[in-house]
């Protein structure tokens, strides 16, 4: 039984996407797996592992940090279903997940970043505050005015990626780890935010529904 390290919000909420990038790689490889909730302050759960972020996997001795290594490594020990299905399929992957990354995830964080802090525990909102208005420069409450600010990036992205996924069932018109990169994504903000993402991307809502009937979410 695989150990997953994962982060926790209030009232037991689950929404960090690379923790659900995890979750997916496990779902969808059939993999068993139990989770262990930790608090964006608990960071003494995972020392073991060497660093400071989940998720982290456990299995028989063997730890494995990172949503991408967690998925290199569940495709070396378990190879099927693939993920990377393919010759260039992985480097594919990697170049998706690091656009994902870099680009829609600053897109998405400052529309909804009021959502996240709503969801997190008490005891870790001090420290979220903190790090978060240092990385955006203003406080919450700023951000949260700029909302509609920020709105136009957020869908020229999303439309964006309607585009892509217009006309295939997936990103590279087969399953791959690409889908379950976004996926994750998608997850945290639908898992905190009523943000309304699909309004404007029925070939990215699709793509969601057929992505959450696949991993059972």
């Amino acid at each position: 039984m695989v150990e997953l390290y994962d982060l926790v919000g209030a009232n037991d909420l689950r929404f960090s996407p690379f923790c659900w990038r995890a979750k997916a790689v496990l779902r969808y490889k059939n993999i068993p797996y139990t989770t262990i909730p930790v608090r964006f302050t608990e960071k003494d759960k995972i020392a073991f592992s060497g660093q400071e972020r989940v998720p982290v996997i456990r299995e028989n001795g063997t730890v494995v940090a990172d949503s991408w290594a967690i998925a290199e490594y569940c495709e070396r020990k378990y190879p099927e279903p693939s993920i990377f299905p393919g010759i260039g399929i992985k480097e594919a992957c990697r170049f998706f997940s690091l656009y994902v990354d870099n680009t829609v995830h600053p897109a998405l964080f400052p529309v909804v970043v009021p959502d996240v802090f709503a969801h997190v525990d008490p005891a870790d909102r001090d420290y979220f505050r903190t790090t978060r208005e240092a990385r955006l420069g203003m406080t919450l409450e700023q951000v949260a005015a700029k909302r509609a600010e920020f709105r136009p990036a957020l869908r020229t992205v999303l439309a964006q990626l309607n585009a892509t996924i217009s006309g295939q069932d997936y990103f590279f018109g087969l399953f791959t780890y690409a889908d379950i990169c976004l996926f994750g994504t998608l997850k945290w903000v639908t898992t905190v935010s009523n943000e309304p993402l699909f309004d404007a991307a029925p070939a990215l809502h699709a793509w969601w529904e057929r992505m959450r009937q696949q991993l059972g979410v």
